[in-house]
Parts: C-alpha cells; sequence; structure tokens
C-alpha cells in the first residue's frame, strides 16, 4: 500500500522539508502514473515516461520504486485512500442527509460521476485486473478494506443485522454495476434507467435496513 505520510499523516514533529518534498514528489509520480496510464495504457507506459510526466528525473523515480508494476500497485493504493476526496463523498457530506434514501441517492450519482471522469483509466484497470494476478489482487484488497471500514462507521443500530459484511460488500457492487451500467449507451437504451435507479436505491436500502425496521420504512421514492 501507498506510504502512509502522503497525506501528511506524519507527525508533525518528523516532518521536515526535505520529507515534505519527498511526499509531494511520490504524490506526484503516483498521480502521473494512474494519468498515464489511462492516457497510453499500461502496457506502452515506462518509469520513464512517468517520471517525465510528473516532473522528476528517471534517477529519482527509482529511489522510489522498483519498476512499473509497483508504481501501479502503489498508485491504486492511493487512489483509494483518498476516494472520498476523489469522489466528493466525505464523512462530513455524508451525515448531512436526512434519510440513507436520499444518501445513497447522492452516492450513486457520485459512483457515475467518478467512472465517467475517469472512464479510460477504469477500463484500462478492468482489463488488468483479468489478467495481472498482481492488479486482482490489489483490487480485492482494496475491496475488502473498503466493506470492513464501513462495517466500522455503521451506527449501534446495525450490529445486530446478520451479515453485516456480506450485505454492505453486495451493497457496493450493486451500485457500482449500475454505475457501469450508466456509462453503456447501448445497454442504457434498452432499459428504463430512471426505473433501474430507483429499483438499485430500494435494493440497497433493504440490504441496510437494521432489524428493527421493514422495507417499507426505508423505501426508495421514485423522484430517484
Amino acid at each position: 500500500h501507498v506510504h502512509a505520510g502522503i497525506e501528511g499523516s506524519c507527525p508533525m514533529e518528523n516532518r521536515t522539508p526535505q520529507r515534505d518534498k519527498a511526499v509531494r514528489t511520490r504524490q506526484r509520480l503516483l498521480e502521473a502514473t494512474l494519468a498515464q496510464t489511462a492516457a497510453c495504457g499500461y502496457h506502452n507506459i515506462t518509469v520513464d515516461k512517468i517520471a517525465a510526466a510528473a516532473g522528476v528525473s528517471t534517477g529519482s523515480a527509482y529511489r522510489y520504486f522498483r519498476n512499473k508494476k509497483e508504481m501501479l500497485l502503489a498508485a491504486l493504493a492511493y487512489y483509494y485512500e483518498n476516494i472520498q476526496e476523489f469522489s466528493g463523498t466525505p464523512d462530513s457530506s455524508l451525515r448531512s442527509f436526512s434519510s440513507p434514501e436520499d444518501m445513497l441517492a447522492y452516492v450513486l450519482g457520485q459512483f457515475y460521476g467518478l467512472h465517467r471522469k475517469y472512464y479510460a483509466l477504469h477500463e484500462e484497470l478492468e482489463s488488468l485486473r483479468h489478467i495481472d494476478p498482481d492488479v486482482r489482487d490489489a483490487y480485492h484488497r482494496i475491496l475488502l478494506d473498503a466493506v470492513d471500514t464501513l462495517v466500522q462507521k455503521c451506527p449501534p443500530a446495525y450490529a445486530g443485522l446478520p451479515a453485516l459484511r456480506e450485505r454492505i460488500y453486495l451493497g457496493i457492487q450493486l451500485l457500482e454495476s449500475f454505475a457501469h451500467t450508466q456509462l453503456e449507451t447501448s445497454l442504457c437504451s434498452q432499459f428504463d434507467m430512471e426505473s433501474m435507479q430507483t429499483l438499485c436505491l430500494r435494493i440497497a436500502v433493504e440490504l441496510l435496513t437494521p432489524p428493527h425496521q421493514t422495507g417499507s420504512d426505508t423505501a426508495v421514492s421514485c423522484s430517484h
């Protein structure tokens, strides 16, 4: 996983101008790795190209990473660790919604926006995930970590919900799948996407309905 200090999480007393510069340089390399992968395809990029795009010498790049595979895996971890910032879904914004329906509708919209913005990168990584075991393992680690993080953030009322981890996993996959469908014009033309979104949200809410509530208590409004 990417170095914990990327976003300045190292103790303040340990920070120095040199360390801050190293953190920024590493971050630029990670961002350049993602950008170059999207623009050129993973198999067409080199450490030299990534370093140039980041404004870093090739020698400096090799001080941080041994090869482009290591750069890609670190970049994936960096992207995930900052996913709430990239997707515009910080905890503070999610707590502002009065109902789970409204919150999930917002998250779903942000999922779609994120996939659309990084469509080329997403397609390249999806391809790699099916042929490269290291990328596939990284995806699995990220997904499992996301599930466990969400379990920890669940309010106490959810503690008695049977198979909570499994429900959260299915909810993530459901929202992800709908975001993918939205990007496929040929598929969208074959379905009533507004109805599909309503169903998607309704199922997600049902999955995460605490045991003392019923599905009707949290039914999703058709306006979503």
